[in-house]
């Protein structure tokens, strides 16, 4: 039927995996996390206060639009 979703905003979406998760060392308080896209990875760098809800082998989704 004509059922709407989120993604019906977004101009492009894509549904991953997350399969690593790198915690900074040294004291540092940095992360990373990789998610794959089918092929397309994605690497993402920052503090680890950000990244705290992120668990190994999630599944997510990416929703981009223009600006």
């Amino acid at each position: 039927g004509n059922r709407q979703s989120i993604a019906d905003n977004y101009e492009y979406v894509m549904y991953g995996k997350l399969y690593r998760v790198t915690e900074g060392s040294g004291g540092r308080e940095k992360a990373e996390l990789q998610i794959s896209f089918g092929g397309l990875l994605m690497l993402l760098k920052g503090d680890h206060s950000h990244f705290n809800k992120f668990e190994l082998d999630q599944r997510l989704y990416l929703l981009m639009r223009k600006v």
